[in-house]
């Protein structure tokens, strides 16, 4: 047994992993094996599969998770920016609206004029409902993040 609970190679690794799936480990060692399977450069089949037990599907070092925190507040940063613009390109088309007597609704829409007001109207809630499911999904990945960065410490 490892007293001094350092993994230095590969295969010290491999031998506590073995003993963690005989259920031989203590608390404490087990600790240690999901740290070292966190930030560890070592890959082999064992390593791997001791990795998707441990729920480290696809990060497996503190860096590419930083790296996918950083992707994920991008991603939130660019649905706010699409919302914002949603929102005040409808809110200015509302306005417009409201200010002509004609009540004439335009759109373009891939360089073609959209003029029915329906269409326009359909076509905003048809982007809402789109922004409004990425930003669930957004939500969803960031809990599930959080789960698995709860789980390493």
């Amino acid at each position: 047994m490892n007293t001094n609970l350092h993994i230095n190679n590969q295969a010290e690794l491999e031998a506590l992993i073995e003993r963690y799936f005989e259920g031989e480990t203590t608390v404490l060692e087990e600790q240690t094996m999901r740290a070292v399977l966190a930030d560890c450069p070592w890959n082999s089949e064992m390593i791997d599969e001791a990795r998707v037990v441990m729920g480290y599907f696809a990060a497996h070092s503190s860096q590419h998770r930083r790296h996918a925190a950083k992707g994920s507040r991008q991603r939130i940063i660019g649905i706010a920016a699409t919302i914002a613009l949603v929102l005040t390109v409808g809110g200015y088309a509302l306005w417009h609206q409201l200010d002509q007597t004609d009540n004439v609704c335009i759109a373009y829409v891939n360089g073609h004029v959209v003029q029915n007001d329906d269409q326009v109207m359909a076509m905003i809630a048809s982007d809402m409902n789109m922004i409004d499911h990425a930003a669930d999904g957004m939500a969803e990945q960031l809990s599930s993040l959080g789960e698995a960065l709860e789980i390493d410490n």
